[in-house]
């Protein structure tokens, strides 16, 4: 489970199965949502604490005075944790008959504690919920097994735990994790090419938060103060946008987390960032074109069909960036290449100079589902020598399998990609960028040769994938060589008719 960056899956898995005749699995992700959250503020208070009591050394009545100093925790990006709201005291009561009030107490501590952070987060829901005492205290002796690793800060724990549950339970969700949880190896790459380090960061489809972790652990790699990253999203899911909000707590951190519908209840309608990230719901049927309001300026390249929302999200994340600002996203494949409406759409946006990086993954980056997909960097003002050019990458052939069905980005992938975005960015020589079957810096012109299309590749060198081609193009294949079939398939009648002819027979 290490490569998967969480290794309590089992745990999870073990309490949803001896419950599922009780509770759904809807109501079990609450339940474990809420269970972790408590077990991981504890953890994280008393990693602290052992760090003060090794920086300290004075008098015993000193040390204890300094751990249960509240102000000593939040100076150190971490949440105190009242004593009735500690896990050690939750574990120490799971026998009472009254366990799910505790809980239930134990997080409206936490909300009286911290009010502008955890108000209405932690789900209350344990003196309500269809389990038992003796379900509860089940639950928090096998989550007491659970340890952190040294790692904890830099990973999406609540991310990954909906997704798992959305890959286990896709039919009583109904929908598959893509959509909300964004691999850590996508989230790192995209934030290491735009290079975030300060000013104002938004992803208006953040799920729980992903990009955002990234961010954080960039600027802590780099020795940049969190406070200098703005942390702006919005997120549709109730409950997603819950596990956002605590993906920022549990690391010390504050954002304006909205939650809303991007397409019609833009929530931050005003805000420009230097930073857009996201990772939208892939080719979104039904999204409520007709909802739209007359002159909405986000279209201004035109109003996507309703059968795809694609066009609605590139175009909002455009409408969002600063003039200096960027822009790094993941894209369902077809938006690459689709004809009709949307391609004219993007033939505007690329003539207008906004594109400057496409990147093409692998398939099975994914945890729940195995299309490809790729990677877009806009700009909304590119830098005189990148002008007229797009950087791109063919990446297929770079990841490691980390199990039968999935696939990520290590290290010296990553590397190696963000290496050829710098080189572009500085203006070094295309001999030196260009690497036939991986990346080539394309003009504008050639791009327009190729009809507008932007899968990357046609443009490094290789030969186009089935999914690569446009859908037009690909049926104007099929069509010229379904003809040759049908052609070849009256002569060979005639020489049938012929043989048979010769041999006496009419046919």
């Amino acid at each position: 489970m290490k490569g998967k960056e969480l290794d309590f899956e089992d745990k999870l898995w073990k309490g949803a199965d001896k419950l599922r005749k009780k509770i759904e699995v809807h109501e079990y992700k609450y339940v474990v949502l809420g269970l972790i959250f408590l077990k991981y503020l504890s953890f994280a208070f008393e990693e602290k604490k052992i760090k003060i009591l090794k920086e300290k050394s004075s008098s015993e009545k000193f040390i204890e005075k300094i751990c249960e100093d509240k102000d000593v925790y939040l100076a150190n990006g971490t949440l105190y944790v009242p004593e009735k709201a500690r896990w050690e005291y939750i574990k120490k009561n799971a026998n009472q008959p009254n366990i799910g009030e505790i809980i239930d107490k134990a997080i409206e501590i936490l909300e009286e504690e911290y009010p502008r952070q955890l108000k209405d987060i932690i789900p209350k829901i344990y003196s309500k919920v269809n389990l038992d005492p003796y379900d509860l205290s089940y639950l928090i002796n096998l989550f007491s097994e659970i340890e952190f690793d040294d790692d904890h800060f830099g990973k999406d724990i609540f991310g990954r735990i909906y997704e798992y549950f959305l890959g286990k339970f896709t039919e009583a969700e109904g929908r598959k994790g893509g959509e909300f949880y964004t691999p850590r190896s996508l989230t790192k790459l995209i934030v290491e090419i735009l290079d975030v380090k300060e000013g104002r960061i938004f992803d208006p489809a953040c799920g729980s938060g992903g990009f955002f972790v990234s961010a954080l652990e960039k600027l802590e790699k780099e020795e940049i103060e969190k406070e200098r990253l703005s942390i702006y999203g919005q997120e549709s899911k109730e409950f997603v946008w819950k596990m956002c909000k605590m993906n920022l707590v549990i690391r010390g951190t504050e954002g304006d987390i909205r939650w809303g519908d991007s397409y019609h209840d833009d929530k931050f309608f005003d805000l420009r960032a230097e930073y857009v990230v996201s990772n939208p719901p892939f080719n979104d049927s039904g999204w409520g074109r007709d909802r739209i309001k007359e002159n909405d300026p986000r279209f201004k390249y035109g109003l996507p069909p309703e059968n795809n929302a694609n066009y609605v999200w590139i175009q909002h994340y455009i409408y969002h960036l600063a003039p200096n600002g960027k822009a790094g996203f993941v894209m369902a494949n077809g938006a690459l290449s689709v004809g009709g409406i949307e391609g004219e759409i993007r033939k505007k946006i690329i003539e207008d100079d906004l594109v400057y990086g496409i990147i093409a993954t692998p398939p099975k980056m994914f945890y729940t589902v195995s299309l490809p997909a790729s990677l877009w960097f806009l700009r909304k003002s590119k830098p005189e020598h990148m002008r007229g050019k797009i950087l791109f990458i063919y990446a297929k052939k770079l990841f490691k399998p980390i199990s039968r069905r999935q696939n990520i980005f290590v290290e010296e992938h990553i590397k190696k990609i963000v290496e050829k975005f710098r080189m572009f960015e500085k203006g070094e020589n295309e001999e030196k960028i260009n690497e036939v079957g991986f990346s080539k810096v394309a003009s504008l012109e050639e791009v327009a040769k190729n009809g507008y299309v932007l899968t990357p590749g046609r443009y490094v060198g290789v030969k186009l994938e089935e999914e690569d081609i446009p859908f037009e193009e690909a049926m104007k294949n099929y069509s010229e060589e379904l003809s040759k079939l049908l052609e070849e398939e009256e002569k060979l009648k005639e020489k049938i008719k012929e043989v048979f002819k010769a041999l006496g027979w009419e046919i």
